[in-house]
């Protein structure tokens, strides 16, 4: 190198480089109540009625000229939850405002879109995992229920565990120890969705049992054709199973890859169409005031789950978290 060469370490105050865009590769996707629909809701307690028909008579013989006897007359059911606010905040100076950034024009924009995703995948969350309601009383904020707190047919660890009771708002008890997940327990919930008068349409699941469930063949023998080189890939992964009943596609969540018992140690077999997101106020933001030489927002919203007939879905719990 030439003597007296400038090199870049001696420039004064060279430009700064920075890339005109912030990049967050976090996962912003809800399966679970993207795939469902909405209703509103008028109350922060709100009830539905659900009814069943009896088991098939097979002695439902008359004789001829008989006079009629009167059956029992039954009444529907009823199921309820309870409305549960998500809310977070953001306090911007005025000069953290004003001063030039790169990526952004206005942080607080920025924020409030950051924190709307974060309420959805909180949502998301509360909506699978909680057990059980929880009525507002000025000290403890009201909480809704999920459907580990609404599905009464699954499969738990024996002895130790117990399905929940949605009539009686007893959550699931997790008591017991975790188990490999197996083909037969999945064949077993989709009978049982069957003969409750549901499809079982879909599984969700964490991405650990997502793997788990590849390994398996559900009675299907995996050929595969290579004409090309290119062609040599043997696909493993399910994303549907053809089961005895119906096809179940299986949904990878990965808000239940969240270290918590109902979430990254349960699948729920469902029915889309009879579950439904329950909105009393949608997302809304709003600007609290000024404060001094600061600016406050609030976002928010106040929704819930319903769930049109719990007996006709299922819950698979205690699993391991790898599933094996």
């Amino acid at each position: 190198m030439p003597a007296n060469t400038l090199r870049v370490p001696s420039v004064v105050k060279v430009k700064e480089n920075v890339l005109e865009a912030i990049n967050n590769y976090s996962a912003d996707d809800s399966p679970f109540t993207s795939m469902i629909g909405s209703q509103d809701v008028s109350n922060v307690y709100f009830e539905w009625q659900r009814d069943v028909y009896r088991a098939p008579v097979l002695t439902n013989a008359a004789v001829e000229g008989a006079d009629a006897s009167y059956s029992a007359q039954t009444q529907p059911g009823l199921l309820n939850n309870r409305t549960q606010i998500f809310q977070d905040t953001l306090n911007i100076s005025n000069t953290a405002e004003a001063v030039k950034k790169y990526g952004r024009d206005k942080e607080y924009k920025r924020q409030l879109v950051k924190k709307a995703v974060e309420l959805k995948r909180d949502y998301e969350a509360n909506c699978i995992a909680s057990g059980a309601t929880v009525t507002d009383n000025g000290t403890l904020a009201g909480k809704l229920r999920g459907l580990a707190g609404f599905l009464t047919k699954g499969s738990v660890a024996p002895a130790t565990s117990a399905l929940p009771d949605p009539t009686t708002n007893t959550a699931p008890n997790t008591g017991g120890a975790d188990r490999a997940l197996t083909e037969a327990m999945i064949k077993d919930a989709q009978q049982s969705a069957y003969e409750n008068g549901g499809d079982g349409a879909v599984l969700l699941c964490s991405p650990a049992h997502k793997i788990k469930i590849s390994t398996f063949t559900f009675g299907v023998s995996r050929t595969h054709e290579v004409t090309t080189k290119a062609a040599d890939i043997q696909p493993i992964a399910f994303d549907f199973i053809r089961g005895d009943f119906g096809m179940i596609k299986v949904v990878p969540n990965r808000v239940m890859a969240i270290s918590d018992q109902s979430l990254t140690n349960s699948l729920y077999l469902i029915d889309p169409d009879k579950c439904k997101k329950a909105y009393l106020r949608s997302l809304e933001t709003e600007k609290m005031g000024v404060v001094g030489d600061s600016q406050q927002w609030q976002i928010r919203m106040e929704a819930s789950l319903w769930i049109g007939d719990e007996r006709c879905m299922y819950q698979i719990r205690d699993i391991t978290t790898s599933g094996s």
